[in-house]
């Protein structure tokens, strides 16, 4: 009997069988092409520091950005979220867009400010500036969210720091002289727990705008720090892998969900992807990410 390749008794495609070579390239992507957009088409982006990569290339190119926001908190995204590192805030943010988000722990007092415990380097001067500006970033959010025919949500991290009253994660641990052990814990978070939030998302943005669809990729940029008893890589790792398969699932969940491969295109693809401080992504990586992106899901 003649030998038959399994590509022909499996009817395995070029993009089933990993490349060798010169093919592991951002190219090798490309089978995956879906085109959701064009320069003209209302898109928005909230999400961790890669983010605001993606929102200055589209940008810097000339596509139909939503930025409903001013002012530095609006640096990374649509709306004033600065940088949204896990599921968790994210989804608080859309809630509070769509549906409502009010914690226990409204504020942080530090050094004559208050803080916001759920927005990184948001702050206000008192009371009434807190509450003007938290209405103020309701309305510009919800109009993002609302807005956008395509929301690009960029997750990064998994380890989480949250209230022992209701629940609600803080988008880093408490200052010093605020954390309180009886109030405030640390664990991270699983993939189910992931996958929830994300299906969560998913229902509170199709509220505020039925026919938006959703690009989603996981963050390259690995923990600056770990708050775990383990060696920072392999806990960065352990992240990663989590949020792989949370995301990964979501997108099997649903019809209008996109996964695109930022974290496998920077950690496996593309090479010297990192600066020297094996973190932030260079700019020509950025590029070739985003040309990626273009050939993925532009028209």
């Amino acid at each position: 009997m003649a030998y038959v390749p399994e590509t022909q008794i499996l009817d395995l495609k070029p993009e089933h069988l990993y490349p060798q070579g010169r093919d592991l390239r951002p190219e090798f992507f490309q089978h995956q092409r879906t085109p959701l957009m064009s320069r003209e088409t209302p898109v928005a982006s909230i999400g961790s520091c890669f983010a605001r990569e993606i929102k200055d290339y589209l940008v810097e190119k000339g596509f139909n950005y939503l930025q409903t926001a001013t002012g530095k908190n609006a640096r990374h995204g649509s709306a004033a979220w600065d940088r949204v590192y896990n599921t968790f805030c994210l989804l608080q943010e859309f809630e509070r867009a769509i549906e409502g988000f009010e914690p226990h722990e409204r504020f942080w007092e530090l050094d004559g400010k208050l803080l916001d415990p759920y927005r990184k380097k948001v702050e206000w001067r008192d009371r009434a500036h807190a509450e003007e500006e938290l209405e103020l970033h309701r309305v510009t959010a919800r109009e993002a969210i609302t807005r956008a025919e395509v929301m690009i949500i960029t997750v990064g991290l998994t380890e989480i720091w949250y209230s022992k009253v209701d629940g609600s994660v803080f988008f880093q641990v408490p200052p010093a002289p605020i954390f309180d052990p009886e109030l405030h814990a640390f664990r991270n978070s699983t993939v189910d727990e992931n996958l929830g939030n994300l299906e969560s998302i998913h229902r509170v943005f199709k509220k505020g705008n039925p026919e938006g669809k959703i690009i989603i990729t996981v963050s390259p940029v690995p923990l600056r720090a770990t708050f775990r008893e383990q060696n920072v890589v392999v806990a960065n790792t352990t992240s990663k892998a989590t949020l792989v398969v949370a995301t990964q699932q979501f997108v099997a969940n649903h019809d209008d969900v996109y996964y695109f491969p930022s974290y496998e295109l920077v950690t496996t693809v593309i090479p010297k992807a990192f600066e020297r401080d094996n973190r932030h992504v260079k700019r020509r990586t950025v590029r070739k990410i985003m040309k990626a992106f273009e050939a993925m899901y532009v028209e």
